[in-house]
């Protein structure tokens, strides 16, 4: 045998050789990651994947839950990519030998750390934030709505001014009593001013808290409201005229003060509309108290301690 032949067999033994020592259980000329890169280029890192490939591909056919094993490998496979030395990598994957070989629990064999590079929580890029626009009310839906509203309340001024009215009738007939004479009527149309005026005295003038101003003219007002009841039961008695003659004294206060409020609180746009205003107000004003005076069944004054009494 020549000398070539020889040295050309050595050759082809040493390639052999250095074929299988840097045998892989993935495809090197695909490899990413640091670990994937050592893997390929040191031979004992190299043999060492090959034993884990193969004890792996074992460990997986006799494995009761190949799926457990799958997830545990990939789980490793991510723990040691994140090497960053050699060392490091030898280690985990010679742990990882041993946990598949069965020899050391993969409980009490954790991943080396030391040599781990830390992963660094990614931040999200911060992302404008776009206002949530609120969907626009249909101004249609709104004016309806309003319209509504006031139909309403124009049926219910309606019925009222209509029952007051039947309720004057009847008080004409002398069926009931509205008012028993002028002193019951101006106890009766000063209830709510004094009311609402007590309180704004209480808060302002005394300055008292505005909860016990608010409590103390509640009470004012109480109290001289259940004198108008007083008065109207014992010229009434218990029927329904008993009702009526509180229903006719509530709506004509109503209206009034409803009219009272529209002309003083309406907003004039000129001077000459506020003066119409003002002088509409005291013709209002008139009517009421001539209005009240006419219901009176006597037609004169009595005292305020008869009134209290019940000698009217």
């Amino acid at each position: 045998m020549s000398r070539s032949s020889i040295s050309t067999g050595i050759a082809l033994v040493l390639a052999f050789i250095s074929l299988h020592a840097h045998a892989t259980s993935f495809d090197c000329a695909k490899a990413v990651s640091f670990a994937e890169k050592s893997i390929c280029a040191d031979t004992a890192l190299s043999l060492l994947d090959e034993q884990l490939n193969s004890q792996y591909v074992r460990a997986l056919d006799s494995a009761a839950n190949r799926n457990q094993v799958r997830i545990e490998q990939r789980e490793w496979l991510r723990l040691r990519d994140n090497c960053v030395t050699e060392s490091c990598l030898s280690t985990s994957m010679s742990q990882r030998l041993n946990q598949l070989s069965g020899a050391i629990p993969q409980s009490a064999r954790p991943a080396p750390t030391s040599d781990i590079k830390r992963a660094e929580p990614r931040v999200p890029a911060p992302t404008a934030q776009v206002p949530a626009v609120a969907s626009p009310v249909p101004a249609n839906s709104n004016a309806q709505d309003n319209h509504q509203a006031v139909l309403y309340l124009k049926i219910a001024l309606f019925c009222m001014a209509v029952l007051l009215l039947i309720c004057i009738w009847l008080h004409r007939r002398g069926s009931m009593t509205i008012y028993q004479d002028y002193t019951d009527a101006l106890f009766t149309s000063i209830t709510p001013i004094l009311g609402i005026g007590s309180y704004f005295v209480f808060s302002v003038w005394l300055e008292i808290p505005k909860n016990y101003a608010l409590i103390a003219a509640c009470v004012l007002a109480g109290l001289m409201s259940l004198q108008v009841i007083i008065q109207t039961y014992r010229s009434n008695g218990v029927s329904l005229f008993f009702l009526l003659s509180l229903f006719a004294k509530i709506a004509l206060l109503t209206f009034y003060f409803l009219m009272m409020a529209l002309l003083l609180c309406g907003g004039a746009r000129t001077r000459q509309d506020a003066r119409r205003r003002r002088g509409w107000a005291v013709f209002a004003t008139t009517a009421f108290v001539f209005l009240s005076g006419w219901m009176c069944r006597n037609r004169q004054f009595s005292s305020i301690d008869d009134y209290i009494a019940g000698r009217t």
